[in-house]
């Protein structure tokens, strides 16, 4: 079964820390009810859709269930220095308190609890 993460965590937004291999990039998306993990399109980006993403299936990625924790948003996110995708300037420095799940293909989704 493809992961769906709106099935996951109830919310069809939030950001996806992606594996860069020397640390993680913040990608905050809109998956709505998608099947797949959201892979950057530069093609989409430049017809100024604010969230060009193609959702890739996954059939072999999973949450890895007993990592999924609750914190806040700011401590969360990636500090790594890769320039974030965030069109809509989301607060990222927010204290908002967040669920985290991690994936079985080393990235983790963040869902912010205030997002929708």
């Amino acid at each position: 079964m493809n992961i769906n993460l709106h099935a996951v965590t109830g919310q069809e937004s939030g950001v996806v820390l992606v594996d860069m291999g020397a640390g993680y990039q913040n990608v905050v998306t809109n998956w709505g009810d998608k099947d797949g993990l959201p892979h950057f399109m530069p093609f989409f980006a430049e017809t100024s859709d604010p969230f060009p993403f193609l959702f890739v299936d996954v059939a072999d990625v999973r949450v890895d269930r007993p990592l999924v924790h609750k914190d806040r948003l700011c401590d969360e996110v990636a500090h790594d220095g890769f320039d974030d995708w965030n069109p809509w300037n989301d607060n990222l420095d927010s204290d908002e308190p967040c669920t985290v799940y991690p994936l079985t293909n080393g990235w983790k989704v963040i869902a912010p609890e205030n997002w929708n």
